[in-house]
């Protein structure tokens, strides 16, 4: 006798047993909410408060998975389009003028007056909690850590797999300040990184790494969540980083938020660099709360006054349902369509872009 068990089925109990799997690993140690004392509108009583996903959204991600079906695979041959060997000798000698080099996903190395800084560096095969498993790395990161310049901090926007990697934190470990939203310092605490070492902050805090640098954490639109029991326990940002005068905004990851990304644009900006994402939207009924698309990424750039913006995000990991090469597709559409007075560009992975200086 044949069973026909329905696609939902079967994902339910792949998710149960991976809950099962995680909930004794490691990376799955969670964190404690702790209401900040100071008030603001997005501090809850036991959580924060997203306007992108108020609650769990396992079953409504089982509904949508259940709909749309598995995602597509990649195409080798539009895979290997993204690659690029990465010039080490110009990562080790950077110019004078500030420079940039996507490593892949959301994961940009920038250099400028001496200091080097990494966005939610994410250097694994796999964005899961378990070894081998979930959503592979199609490209290999463009620098491994040995290659990688001596880092003066991090910036992480959120905790979700693929921003906030758990071997990558360990590697990098107390080499690096580690810059984070309210909520994170327990987890980097967890994985052995000094307390001293961790600057947590909420929206509009700011943080002095040194005369030259300053650092303020941003609003974004979107939510937290890494074990089934910690929903928005701890905060998502964006970030602005100013090294003497020359201005970075890296969105994290995002749902298009106008007043909050105006106001970034009107107090901090106009910003010489802008990291943007530009994938992981499709289908927009499910991802619209939470994920630019392309259009809402170009409108992103013009809110906080940017005069040169890399689309990240994309490329690197199948997440969600879109073609692979659609977000560079639609990105080129719509700026050709907006006629914008500054760039927004793609790179391929390892590619490094030199700056003009302010």
């Amino acid at each position: 006798m044949t069973y026909l068990i329905k696609p939902l089925k079967i994902i339910i109990y792949v998710i149960l047993l991976l809950s099962l799997i995680g909930s004794l690993t490691a990376c799955w140690r969670s964190v404690e909410y702790i209401k900040p004392q100071t008030p603001a509108a997005h501090h809850g009583e036991k959580s924060f408060i997203s306007q992108a996903q108020k609650s769990s959204p396992l079953w409504s991600y089982l509904k949508m998975r259940s709909k749309e079906g598995f995602i597509d695979s990649a195409p080798q041959t539009a895979i290997d389009q993204l690659v690029q060997p990465v010039d080490l000798s110009q990562i080790n000698t950077p110019s004078e003028q500030p420079q940039l080099t996507w490593i892949g996903h959301a994961t940009v190395l920038v250099q400028y007056s001496g200091v080097n800084f990494l966005t939610d560096p994410q250097l694994s095969n796999y964005a899961s909690p378990i070894p081998n498993l979930g959503p592979k790395r199609l490209i290999p990161p463009a620098l491994t850590l040995d290659q990688l310049p001596k880092i003066d901090f991090v910036v992480i926007s959120h905790n979700h797999y693929d921003h906030l990697d758990h071997q990558t934190v360990k590697q990098i470990g107390n080499n690096s300040m580690w810059l984070v939203p309210l909520g994170l310092k327990q987890w980097l605490i967890k994985r052995d990184i000094d307390a001293e070492n961790i600057i947590e902050l909420d929206w509009w805090q700011s943080y002095a790494y040194s005369d030259q640098v300053n650092i303020t954490a941003t609003p974004s639109l979107h939510w937290s969540k890494r074990t089934p029991f910690d929903t928005n326990k701890s905060l998502w940002a964006s970030w602005h980083i100013n090294i003497n005068g020359f201005k970075t905004w890296f969105a994290g990851d995002t749902g298009y938020s106008e007043p909050d990304f105006k106001t970034i644009g009107q107090q901090l900006g106009p910003h010489h660099l802008a990291l943007i994402p530009i994938g992981a939207y499709g289908p927009r009924y499910f991802m619209l709360p939470q994920h630019v698309d392309p259009q809402q990424a170009v409108q992103s750039h013009l809110d906080v006054k940017s005069k040169f913006t890399l689309g990240i995000h994309w490329g690197t990991f199948l997440l969600t349902h879109e073609p692979y090469l659609e977000p560079k597709q639609l990105l080129d559409q719509q700026v050709n369509q907006a006629e914008l007075e500054h760039p927004f560009v793609t790179f391929k992975i390892g590619q490094t872009q030199v700056l003009n200086a302010p």
